[in-house]
């Protein structure tokens, strides 16, 4: 007959002197994520969006040319009373006299329309900025919120990864655990088919069988348990990758193998300061704000200058002839004398904002030194507790080990055997447990300083 002592998981033994290695299974989902991951598809078009702000900004140094086209057709509306006949015909009277002729014929009044009729305007207009800052600055302030946008893109591509991993070894945690509890199922299932033999032999009563049985269904239980804790990981980790959520997984088990190198928490905390993407980010705000004081202390000096013109034909009645032609150049200069201080106030502004962004660069610093030092305390704390945890399993299996022999000799009562039974099993699980807390305190420290 079989020994209860059927399960042995490998990873719980060598565990700390297993050979360091990747997992290619995760490596291909982190890929995919970044790949399809919705929330960074609307980052990478934020920053699709910012480029295209630049391009517009460039586009307003060249000159800007403009055809337009009315006729106007007008009823109504103000007049004014030009009295010609009142102004001319004595005069004209007159001359018919001297002259005793009517070459000089006498006119009415008139009244002129305010709105034109029968107008029409066709012409070509350009522009043309010989020297605007706001252009100029407008211009190196998108470019650094460009780069302010790109670096919080891979500050969120680097959290991904850490999310992708995380929610993987939790899927693998709950596909171990339901290993551990079918291994348990078995000593159960073996243990039973022990006590229907010595209830046949007339050595035992029928009870112990039904104890076996009320086990076996506890087990039951946590393996159904676990079976739904695997689906809700699994939805959630492909949701992550932007998959069907009900996709299935590949559970790589080798990534429990990983040997976790001895990190100095020095070391940790510059690399972070120099390569977390956040500092990047902060980084090209500043230099924007620096540029937006520029900007307004330009206006405060520099005018603005430009230069345009208009050609084409205007008149009554689309007759395009030389009576209806006409050229128009301009050369601008504008500049604010006075404002009631609002230039200076906006000058103030910027600093104050260049100045907050100094201050909050300084607050993330200590603040990534800190996450850097708790995340760095956590895998410390981690290992010990795996530490312990394995000795606290080694012993487990060792008692049982005794008290199943002695169960089988008839030694021990049954309470004795599900007890050890029980306590070898969740000695097991604390194991694993153990260890995907040190490899995500792992994960969760990489991702502090800026790894992948």
């Amino acid at each position: 007959m079989r020994t209860p002592l059927l399960f042995i998981i490998p990873f719980f033994i060598g565990i700390i002197t297993a050979s360091a290695q990747q997992s290619t299974v995760l490596d291909e989902y982190i890929r995919i994520g970044l790949s399809e991951n919705l929330s960074l598809k609307q980052q990478q078009l934020d920053i699709q969006k910012s480029m295209e702000a630049i391009r517009q900004a460039k586009a307003m140094f060249y000159p800007t040319v403009q055809f337009n086209a009315n006729y106007t057709v007008a009823a109504g509306g103000r007049k004014i009373d030009f009295p010609i006949g009142d102004l001319l015909n004595p005069v004209y009277s007159t001359l018919n006299q001297l002259t005793q002729s009517n070459n000089f014929s006498l006119v009415e009044n008139q009244q002129v329309q305010f709105l034109p009729n029968n107008f029409q305007e066709t012409k070509v207009k350009f522009s043309y900025p010989i020297y605007n800052t706001d252009l100029k600055y407008n211009r190196q302030i998108k470019e650094l919120l460009l780069l302010s946008k790109t670096a919080q893109k891979a500050a969120y591509e680097q959290e991904l990864r850490h999310n992708i991993s995380h929610a993987y070894l939790q899927y693998i945690q709950a596909v171990e655990a339901e290993k551990v509890w079918k291994s348990a199922l078995a000593v159960l299932q073996e243990l039973r088919r022990f006590n229907e033999s010595l209830v046949k032999n007339n050595v035992a009563t029928r009870d112990i069988v039904a104890d076996a049985d009320y086990q076996i269904s506890k087990t039951d239980h946590e393996i159904f348990d676990l079976k739904s804790k695997q689906n809700t990981a699994r939805a959630y980790f492909n949701f992550l990758i932007n998959r069907d959520l009900q996709s299935e997984l590949v559970a790589d088990s080798s990534i429990l193998l990983l040997t976790i190198p001895v990190y100095d928490r020095e070391q940790l905390v510059k690399n972070a300061l120099t390569n977390r993407n956040e500092m990047a980010a902060l980084s090209a705000g500043r230099e924007a704000a620096t540029t937006a004081i520029q900007l307004q202390e330009a206006n405060l000096k520099i005018p603005d200058f430009y230069i345009g013109g208009e050609t084409g034909f205007q008149g009554y009645g689309y007759r395009f002839n030389s009576n209806q032609a006409f050229v128009l150049a301009q050369v601008g200069l504008t500049y604010d004398l006075y404002k009631g201080g609002a230039q200076k106030s906006k000058v103030q502004e910027a600093r104050i904002d260049a100045e907050k962004i100094n201050t909050q660069m300084n607050e993330v610093r200590m603040q990534i030194a800190l996450q850097v030092t708790e995340r760095w305390n956590q895998l410390s704390s981690a290992q010990n507790a795996h530490e312990t945890s394995q000795q606290g399993q080694k012993a487990a299996e060792e008692s049982f080990r005794i008290i199943n022999n002695k169960y089988k000799a008839g030694q021990v009562l049954l309470i004795e055997f599900l007890t050890a039974q029980n306590r070898v099993t969740t000695a097991r699980l604390q194991t694993l447990l153990a260890w995907l807390d040190v490899l995500q305190s792992q994960q969760a420290l990489l991702q502090a300083a800026g790894g992948q």
